[in-house]
């Protein structure tokens, strides 16, 4: 079995020699470097139908060479790609969402497509109570209030009510919209500060949220009587704006809005007004609109909300994480066993 494996700067080389290490021992593995300087501009319908790349389709077209297994991370994976392999079977994605891939053109050639949905879930999951937490007790704009010399020690009378007075988590309702693998995670982290925990998700029966400690309701109730509103959806047609200014006036004027998942979910300009207008308390955003957020855009004027540079699926541990999940579903196949990772899941049954 060949395998070509397309490392760069998000799991890098280093990362998949250790995931690699034993399948390397029976099999031919060949590591190359994603060329940054390489970019194309996309013509053909299979090269726009792909996103979140780094590099060009081009290199890895010289590189593929007959293997039966293609791996990256930010690499394209065009059309073209797989049509100069005639033995490819396989691309596996060390991503939680397979975009840099032409699904639909993969299906088509009945190659497998597997990714690795789990591999930011604990990293999410702790960013999430920790923007929670920072909006609670307001730690980012206290440490701005003293860096830039505003308040030099805290008077509550003069800063209490307006800036350094926060609330505590116990007994607060926390609502989570999608409860797929990130927004059960932040439950259970939720539950070790005595929250109450509700849910709203379509797809998810009722019975398995409850499962979970937590309580399964539609989205009016969870708008209405939630303290924080933390969103872990997909970025969709049906998703998108899901959050407007229809959503934010049923939420509560205390109320926290928190996003680690797309910033298109909400309706920027909404929620701006919200918080301009005092509608809800704050928001905590790791995502916005347009990335990376330009210094103009004026939700970095307000003082009611936190923005991070999409920065939740960066830890230390991600990466080999990544290579790690891909390199089990990779040993799965090469044992003849059933994909557990598939996306093009339809393959599954031929």
């Amino acid at each position: 079995m060949k395998i070509l494996i397309a490392a760069d700067n998000g799991v890098k080389r280093e990362n998949f020699e250790i995931a690699f290490k034993e399948i390397a021992k029976e099999h031919e593995v060949k590591i190359i470097e994603v060329d940054r300087n390489l970019t194309f501009t996309p013509t053909t319908n299979s090269e726009k139908n792909i996103k979140e790349y780094i590099g060009s389709p081009r290199q890895l077209v010289k590189e593929i060479d007959e293997a039966d297994i293609l791996v990256v991370n930010y690499a394209p994976v065009t059309e073209e790609v797989m049509d100069a392999d005639k033995n490819l079977k396989l691309i596996g994605v060390t991503r939680g969402g397979p975009v840099n891939v032409d699904l639909q053109a993969a299906t088509k050639r009945g190659i497998f497509v597997v990714n690795a949905p789990e591999r930011t879930v604990d990293a999410v999951a702790d960013f999430t109570i920790g923007l929670m937490i920072a909006e609670a007790r307001n730690l980012a704009r206290a440490y701005h209030m003293l860096k830039t010399g505003k308040v030099l020690k805290i008077n509550p009378r003069l800063f209490g009510d307006a800036i350094i007075q926060g609330i505590e988590l116990p007994g607060k309702t926390l609502g989570i919209i999608g409860f797929g693998r990130i927004g059960r995670a932040v439950a259970v982290r939720a539950k070790g500060f005595g929250m109450r925990i509700l849910a709203y998700d379509p797809y998810v029966k009722e019975d398995e949220i409850r499962n979970c400690g937590v309580e399964p309701v539609n989205l009016e109730t969870l708008l209405k009587e939630s303290d924080f509103i933390s969103l872990h959806v997909r970025l969709t047609k049906e998703t998108e704006h899901m959050i407007g200014e229809g959503e934010l006036k049923r939420m509560k004027k205390t109320a926290y809005l928190i996003n680690t998942s797309r910033g298109k979910v909400v309706d920027e300009k909404a929620l701006y007004k919200a918080l301009k207008e005092k509608w809800i308390a704050g928001a905590a955003l790791d995502v916005v609109e347009e990335e990376p957020i330009s210094p103009a855009n004026p939700l970095l004027k307000l003082d009611n909300v936190t923005v991070t540079p999409h920065i939740a699926g960066l830890t230390q541990e991600v990466p080999l994480k990544s290579a790690l999940i891909i390199a089990d579903e990779i040993t799965r196949y090469i044992r003849g066993e059933r994909l557990s990772r598939l996306v093009n899941k339809e393959l599954q049954k031929i």
